[in-house]
């Protein structure tokens, strides 16, 4: 049957599947749990122990709440999953296509869509965008020296949004490079998001190409690139 398949930390993608219960609890990694946060007559397909096991949160679904672990949207016939329409597979493919990232804030957990170049089944444009940023993301995380905190920044934005709350027993540069990894935006990359949001992202500080591999400034004789921006 076709079906959207939806696993954290990649994009969304439309497959087939086999309607075995075996596939199925293999696709979700567990016991199988439906939801219907729809009128229509779809369902979310999803680990029934997934919070309870500690999988990472996944998606957040829109007046329902965030899912966790990999699920997959699929048709409903009777008492039975079936396909979905190509419509349908491609509205929920669009619903979900974005991995998501989810951080506790001081108003509540926070959910940010996020796009890696990296990732497989990532589209063209998206890489585009990327080359159009200067191989800058549109967030990223960043550690404050001295303080215990970190800075979300977006890309073509001034000022920050301050995470404050960590996991036990983690600093703010740990759990800004966790984060940071969780997103795929290397050491290089942070930097330069830095100096960006705090001077301006037409600076050459805001260059990832400025910086080695520890997010360190390189020699000048080591800098490539346009630097002019």
């Amino acid at each position: 049957m076709k079906v959207v398949m939806v696993e954290p930390g990649q994009y969304a993608r439309i497959e087939e599947m086999d309607t075995g219960l075996e596939s199925l609890q293999k696709a979700v990694g567990g016991l199988i749990d439906c939801a219907y946060p729809w009128e229509e007559m779809v369902c979310i397909v999803c680990n029934d122990e997934g919070l309870l096991n500690g999988m990472p949160l996944n998606r957040n679904v829109e007046n329902y709440q965030p899912i966790a672990g990999p699920f997959f949207v699929c048709g409903i016939e009777g008492e039975d999953f079936c396909s979905l329409t190509d419509e349908q597979a491609q509205r929920y493919q669009a619903m979900f296509h974005q991995p998501e990232l989810f951080v506790p804030y001081k108003t509540g957990l926070m959910h940010l869509k996020y796009d890696d170049p990296n990732l497989p089944g990532v589209p063209d444009t998206l890489k585009k965008a990327y080359q159009e940023r200067h191989g800058l993301p549109e967030l990223g995380f960043c550690s404050v020296p001295n303080l215990n905190m970190i800075m979300l920044v977006k890309y073509g934005q001034t000022g920050y949004w301050p995470i404050e709350h960590f996991p036990e027993g983690m600093g703010a540069e740990e759990y800004a490079d966790t984060l940071n990894q969780m997103i795929g935006v290397s050491k290089p990359q942070q930097t330069a998001m830095l100096y960006g949001s705090m001077f301006g992202w037409n600076i050459p500080a805001a260059s990832p190409e400025r910086y080695d591999e520890n997010g360190k400034p390189k020699p000048h004789g080591q800098r490539r690139g346009n630097q002019e921006r």
